[in-house]
């Protein structure tokens, strides 16, 4: 369900503009919203396509027809970079042009499941035995890639955030007999046992802490699905520093040193 409250808490939105529109524009907010929900996906690979073969032609294309969807939706900021980056599209260099579109597509990304959460997240049913965590700044990382979880602890080292990181859902179960973590960091494409299939494990055996999925994917199925197994939150790969901190800090803070 959009609001003119949740909406305008999201911070890629101009909260001045979306505070200030009639009720009665919602409706017409909201098919632009799901115009974007629905569309970006195909738009995304599309550019990611174009930007490989360098077709300064389809990028501009594209990048309007992005820029457009989110100009419908007050998205103002990420519009006028699109609209700036069209300008310079034929003389910017090769390597300019990719740093700027993989920005852009991860946040739009990142926008899109902000605003799909908005409309499918529901509370979860509370678990039979509830475990409060041991650490109140406490983290479970999951992935199985061993490069992804060095770079977590690299990212959190100077925190006072208490990570622990294993490869798969099995290890993960594992260490959850005798731990409680506060947090978890999932990924979702993993061998073996999958994200999804972790989620549900985690929440069987009366886990309650939030869990935040890592995903490259904003396609309307995928985020429900991790929404109807827990997801408190995501993560659009390629994960930066700041990003990770600020989504992990919506949910627990570091414990304050002795």
């Amino acid at each position: 369900m959009f609001s003119k409250e949740r909406l305008s808490k999201i911070s890629e939105l101009n909260s001045e503009k979306i505070k200030q529109m009639e009720d009665s524009h919602l409706i017409s907010l909201a098919t632009s919203v799901h115009s974007l929900i629905d569309g970006f996906p195909a738009q995304e690979e599309t550019m990611k396509n174009a930007l490989k073969e360098n077709d300064r032609d389809a990028m501009a294309k594209t990048l309007e027809n992005i820029g457009g969807m989110l100009q419908q939706i007050h998205a103002d900021n990420l519009a006028n970079m699109c609209k700036s980056h069209l300008s310079i599209m034929n003389d910017a260099m090769q390597e300019n042009l990719q740093t700027f579109v993989i920005n852009l597509l991860k946040a739009v990304s990142s926008l899109s499941i902000d605003l799909q959460m908005i409309e499918y997240q529901t509370e979860g049913a509370p678990s039979d035995v509830i475990k409060e965590p041991e650490c109140k700044n406490s983290i479970l990382a999951v992935d199985d890639t061993h490069f992804f979880l060095q770079m977590i602890k690299t990212m959190l080292k100077d925190t006072d955030y208490k990570v622990t990181c294993v490869n798969s859902g099995e290890s993960a179960l594992n260490y959850l007999r005798k731990h409680r973590p506060a947090l978890f960091i999932l990924d979702i494409d993993m061998p073996g046992m999958n994200g999804y299939e972790l989620a549900r494990e985690i929440r069987k055996s009366g886990h309650s802490a939030p869990i935040i999925f890592l995903t490259g994917n904003a396609k309307k199925d995928y985020v429900i699905k991790a929404l109807q197994v827990g997801a408190a939150d995501f993560i659009v790969k390629p994960v930066k520093a700041d990003q990770l901190l600020e989504r992990i800090g919506k949910y627990i803070k570091p414990e304050p040193k002795e």
